[in-house]
C-alpha cells in the first residue's frame, strides 16, 4: 500500500488530497488508460479504500521488494505531510536518497523547506536501538536530519535522536515525549514544525514559579509561637517542575532575591536570611521564626508541608541562573519536550 502514484507526466498523486469524488474519477480513468504507476516500480496501479483511508496498490507485485505498509503507518505519514505542509514545508512520501558514500536510504516522509530537510520515519515494527542510531546517522551524513515516531519506547534518550513514543488508542494516536507528557500526534508534529520541540532545558524561555508556605510552631520554649515558613519553590515549565527548598536557593542569590520580591508582606512570616546551625554545624540560607528570629531547620519545615499553601505564582525567565539551578536540581539526563510558545519567548 502506498499513498503517492506517479502519472502519465511522471507527477506526484497523493490519495489524501483527493476527495472521494476525485477519487473515484481517477479509479474509472485508471481503467481506461492504465497510466499510474506506482513510485517503487514501474508496476500498474490499483485504487483502493479501506475504513476510509484512500490508497494506492500493486496491480500485480511481480519483482518489486517494497514491503507492504500497515494502515496505521499510512495514517501516520499522511498526518506528518498535512502538518508539514500547515508549516509552509514541501513533503513527500516515499523518498529515495543516498549517503555521499553511495548507501541508500527511502525516507518515509521527507520534507522540505529552503535548504532544510528533515525525514520522518514511522519505525512501526521491532528494531535495535543500535539500527536506530545507525538510520539516523545515514542520514546525517545525507544532510538531513530526521525524527523518529517509534511504537517501541526504550529508545536512546540523546540530542542526536528526535524521537517520540507513538500509542494507538480507539483510531488515535497520541504521541509520548519527556517524563509524563503526552499529546495527539497532530499536536506533537505541530510542536515539531513550530520549532517548540526542544533538547534540554530552553534559555531564555519563560516559566512559572509558585511559592509555597506552611506554618509551624516555634521550637523555643520561651517563644512556641506559630510561625509561617517558605517551605519551597516550584518552577514550572512545560513538563517539568523543579522545585527548590530555601537552602538551595541561599546558592544562587539572584534568583533568591526574585523570589523574595514576590513574597507577600505578613506579619508572621519569618525572614529568610543565613544562620548558623548548631546541628549540621555551618551556615545556610534558612528560615526563621517570626519573633525571636530562632533558625527553623530544614528537618522541622517537613512539618510545615502539611499546612502549605500556594501564596504566590509569578512568570519568571529562564536566565542562565536558573537554568544552572534547575539542571542540578533536576539531576537527571536531559531530553526532549514540547514546550508553549510563551515558555520558548516566542
Amino acid at each position: 500500500m502506498s499513498l503517492r502514484c506517479v502519472d502519465e507526466t511522471g507527477a506526484d498523486l497523493y490519495a489524501f488530497d483527493l476527495s472521494p469524488e476525485a477519487w473515484q474519477t481517477l479509479i474509472e480513468h485508471n481503467r481506461k488508460c492504465r497510466s499510474l504507476r506506482m513510485p517503487c516500480c514501474p508496476a500498474e496501479v490499483t485504487l483502493r479504500r479501506h475504513r476510509g483511508t484512500q490508497h494506492f496498490v500493486h496491480k500485480t507485485v511481480g519483482d518489486c521488494t517494497t514491503a507492504p505498509e500497515t494502515e496505521v503507518h499510512l495514517r501516520l505519514k499522511q498526518i506528518a505531510v498535512e502538518v508539514a505542509r500547515k508549516h509552509g514545508w514541501d513533503a513527500k512520501t516515499e523518498v529515495a536518497g543516498a549517503t555521499p558514500s553511495g548507501e541508500t536510504w527511502i525516507a518515509d516522509v521527507l520534507v522540505q523547506k529552503n535548504n532544510a530537510r528533515v525525514a520522518i520515519e514511522i519505525q512501526w515494527s521491532s528494531q535495535t536501538n543500535d539500527e536506530t542510531m545507525r538510520r539516523q546517522e545515514r542520514y546525517r551524513q545525507s544532510g538531513i536530519r530526521c525524527l523518529w515516531l517509534l511504537k517501541k519506547p526504550g529508545f536512546p534518550t540523546t540530542e542526536a535522536l528526535p524521537a517520540a513514543q507513538i500509542l494507538e488508542v480507539d483510531g488515535t494516536y497520541p504521541a509520548r515525549v519527556a517524563y509524563s507528557q503526552e499529546l495527539s500526534v497532530e499536536a506533537f508534529l505541530d510542536a515539531v514544525f513550530g520549532g517548540r520541540f526542544r533538547f534540554g532545558i530552553p534559555s531564555q524561555g519563560g516559566a512559572v514559579a509558585h511559592i509555597r508556605v506552611g506554618e509551624i510552631e516555634c521550637w523555643k520554649k520561651k517563644c512556641r509561637v506559630k510561625t509561617k515558613i517558605v517551605t519551597g519553590v516550584d518552577v514550572v515549565f512545560g513538563p517539568h517542575t523543579s522545585t527548590f527548598s530555601v537552602p538551595q536557593l541561599g546558592e544562587y542569590p539572584a534568583l533568591l532575591n526574585e523570589v523574595l520580591s514576590h513574597l507577600p508582606r505578613d506579619s508572621k512570616m519569618g525572614r529568610l536570611k543565613k544562620r548558623f546551625s548548631k546541628t549540621q554545624e555551618r551556615q545556610y540560607m534558612s528560615n526563621g521564626c517570626y519573633r525571636c528570629d530562632s533558625i527553623v531547620g530544614e528537618f522541622f519545615e517537613i512539618e510545615a508541608r502539611h499546612s502549605e499553601e500556594i501564596v504566590s505564582s509569578f512568570p519568571i525567565q529562564i536566565t542562565p541562573d536558573w537554568k544552572q539551578a534547575i539542571e542540578e536540581e533536576m539531576g537527571d539526563q536531559p531530553e526532549w519536550a514540547v514546550y508553549s510558545p510563551g515558555e520558548l519567548g516566542m
